[in-house]
C-alpha cells in the first residue's frame, strides 16, 4: 500500500482518542477554562473557528457535567473539536473525555466481564453525554462539525490501589447515526455498527469486544445524597 493512501478508519479514530486519553487528569475543581482545549493546540483555522465560536456552548457542557453531575470529572484539556491525528481530512467532532468515579460499594461492576463494563459504562454515560452535545442545536446544524466523541474512564477492576489502571472506550459518531438513534429510528446494534470505537487498557491500545446499548436514566434520575447543584444550574436536560 501506499503510503499516499489514508490510514484506516479505525486508526484514525483511535488516534483522536488516545490524544484524550494522554490529555493530563482533571481536578475536581477544575475551571471551564482548564477542560478546554487549548486555542494554541488547534493546527488549523476551521479547529480555531469553531472554538472560539461555540465556546460559550462548550462552557455550558463543562457546567452541566460539573454542577449537576459530580460523579463525572472532565478531563483537562479534552473539551472541544480535536482533529484525528493521522487525518487527511480536516473532519471536527466536538470531543470530551471523563473520568468516572464509579461507585461499586458491592463489587457488582467489577464483577462484571470487560465487554459488560463496557456497555454499562457507554449505555449509562456516554449516550446521556451524546445527547447533551446534540441537544446544542446551533451547533448541531453547524456543517463543519461532522460528530460527536465521548471517552470514558475508570479505575480497572482488580488492580492494585499503589499502580492504578484505567480502563477507557472512546466512541465517535456523526450526527446523522446520532440523530436517528435517539430518535429510535435506529436500534442499538446498528449504532454501535455504525459508530467508531476505540478501546484501551492503560494508556495502551486495547483488544475490541462487542458493545451493547441499552435505555439508563441513571444520569437524568440520580440523585446524590446530601448534594444539591448550585443555584441557577440548569439540570433538568438528558
Amino acid at each position: 500500500m501506499s503510503s499516499a493512501c489514508p490510514p484506516p478508519r479505525r486508526v484514525i479514530v483511535a488516534a483522536l482518542a488516545a490524544a484524550l486519553l494522554l490529555s493530563p487528569a482533571a481536578s475536581s475543581l477544575a475551571a471551564p477554562s482548564d477542560a478546554l482545549i487549548p486555542l494554541e493546540s488547534y493546527s488549523t483555522v476551521k479547529g480555531k473557528t469553531l472554538a472560539t465560536t461555540y465556546q460559550t456552548d462548550l462552557v455550558h457542557l463543562y457546567e452541566h457535567v460539573y454542577n449537576c453531575l459530580p460523579w463525572l470529572i472532565v478531563r483537562n484539556h479534552t473539551l472541544g473539536f480535536p482533529r484525528p491525528k493521522d487525518s487527511a481530512a480536516d473532519d471536527r467532532y466536538l470531543s470530551i473525555m471523563i473520568d468516572v468515579d464509579q461507585m461499586d460499594p458491592d463489587g457488582a461492576f467489577a464483577a462484571l466481564p470487560r465487554q459488560r463494563r463496557i456497555s454499562a459504562m457507554f449505555s449509562r454515560h456516554g449516550v446521556y453525554l451524546l445527547k447533551q452535545m446534540q441537544a446544542l442545536s446551533t451547533l448541531a446544524a453547524d456543517t463543519n462539525v461532522t460528530g460527536y466523541g465521548v471517552a470514558l474512564s475508570w479505575p480497572k477492576p482488580g488492580t492494585p490501589a499503589n499502580q492504578p489502571k484505567a480502563e477507557t472506550v472512546a466512541v465517535f459518531v456523526d450526527k446523522t447515526t446520532l440523530v436517528d438513534y435517539l430518535a429510535k429510528k435506529l436500534p442499538g446494534n446498528e449504532f454501535i455498527s455504525r459508530a467508531k470505537l476505540s478501546f484501551f487498557d492503560g494508556n495502551e491500545i486495547a483488544s475490541p469486544v462487542p458493545v451493547e446499548v441499552w435505555e439508563d436514566s441513571f444520569n437524568s434520575t440520580f440523585k446524590l445524597k446530601n448534594y444539591e447543584p448550585p443555584k441557577g444550574s440548569n439540570c433538568t436536560t438528558g
